[in-house]
């Protein structure tokens, strides 16, 4: 079984999850490693960028061992017991005194006490490598066995249905563990030559719900803030080449955009019409945000009777400041928001890198302007608004 780094990582002191005090930061990591006489035992942390070595001890005549950790302020974290060129994972939380027993050079073959989600965690690898193991086995069946065809079919469907069922059982984990780290562990298990965890097209609802599972119960987790963001990525890819999709068929030849409103309506950006628009990007957080839509509010109220609209784009994540800024200043045109702020699907089309920021589109569909000042914008609006006449 091919075992990822754990990119998106685990932290936080969770109470009520593990029943664990977060007085103190410190925990406890101890035990025995059968074999020769001495042996050096090197503890990693996990990181987003990878394992870094954070303390390391010589066994005693008994094979004994025992670490000290001060864990980060985050709480629980990922480790590895380095053993030579063995690796055991360990999810650490504050207050956890944890005892592992191995055999040297075996390191599948260990005990683990004193913490639920490495007892998870090894529960999974147990299944993951015994079933690679059992694959593996058929692998060789199959390359052997050329002159007798029936068997060799027999082989292939007995591997079919293996990997089927070893499938199933890691996204049982996943799903039955979903409020566990444990299952975000789990996410990132491979099978030889595996690339996706079970069906590519329809992978993200797993990491989705693990996602929304574990932060409640580690919300300030590296871990799942890193999950989450690939959630978020995979949900905008999706939403871009629906975009790109859709635009094929649009008659229109600027990107389409749909997204909602302060009500949950989606608004389209398309189904403006043949009139003059304002495609508008700003952020309700912005000091002069207030300022900008007063400018923006002469120029509407202008020419808003002979053909021209705003559509504005806020470029937001906070949903109440979003609508608070929306009601209070009373913005007359559709305004919209999905709440991702610069990593939106909108921004991203449009290549947004600070607002406010503008494109102007004429009756035809054309991109005319961008980034127009509003002392400036007032009259190529009555330029435009006039050739609809």
């Amino acid at each position: 079984m091919k075992h990822s780094l754990l990119v998106p990582a685990l932290a936080v002191c969770a109470a009520a999850a593990l029943a664990v005090s977060c007085d103190s930061n410190r925990a406890k990591v101890s035990g025995r490693i059968a074999g020769p006489e001495r042996c050096m035992v090197v503890l990693e942390q996990i990181t987003a960028t990878g394992a870094v070595s954070v303390d390391s001890t010589a066994t005693n005549r008994r094979g004994n061992f025992r670490f000290n950790i001060e864990l980060p302020p985050s709480g629980t974290t990922f480790y590895n017991l380095r053993i030579g060129e063995d690796r055991i994972p360990l999810f650490v939380s504050p207050g956890e005194k944890v005892t592992i027993s191995s055999m040297y050079g075996n390191p599948g073959d260990y005990i683990i006490r004193g913490s639920r989600e490495s007892i998870l965690v090894k529960e999974l690898n147990d299944m993951m490598n015994a079933g690679a193991g059992r694959l593996d086995s058929l692998s060789r069946l199959i390359s052997t066995t050329d002159r007798n065809a029936a068997r060799r079919t027999e082989y292939i469907k007995e591997y079919g249905r293996e990997y089927s069922r070893l499938k199933r059982e890691q996204i049982k984990f996943i799903v039955t563990n979903s409020r566990s780290l444990a299952a975000l562990y789990a996410l990132y298990q491979r099978l030889p030559d595996d690339k996706t965890l079970f069906n590519g097209n329809s992978d993200i609802i797993y990491y989705r719900l693990v996602a929304d599972s574990v932060s409640k119960y580690y919300p300030d987790s590296p871990y799942v803030a890193a999950l989450r963001s690939q959630v978020d990525m995979a949900d905008a890819n999706e939403e871009l080449a629906r975009m790109v999709s859709e635009s094929i068929c649009n008659p229109a030849p600027y990107p389409d955009i749909a997204l909602p409103d302060m009500y949950g309506d989606v608004r389209r950006l398309s189904s403006i019409g043949n009139k003059v628009i304002l495609l508008d990007f700003w952020s309700a957080a912005a000091p002069e945000a207030a300022m900008y839509n007063a400018e923006l509010k002469e120029i509407y109220s202008r020419f808003a009777g002979e053909g021209f609209e705003i559509y504005q784009v806020g470029i937001d994540t906070d949903k109440q400041v979003w609508i608070n800024a929306v009601q209070e200043q009373r913005l007359p045109w559709i305004s919209v928001c999905d709440f991702k702020g610069p990593a939106g699907i909108a921004p991203r089309v449009y290549n947004i890198d600070k607002v406010p920021a503008n494109y102007l589109i004429d009756g035809n569909g054309e991109i005319v302007g961008r980034n127009i000042p509003t002392d400036k914008l007032a009259r190529e609006v009555d330029n435009l608004v006039r050739r609809l006449k």
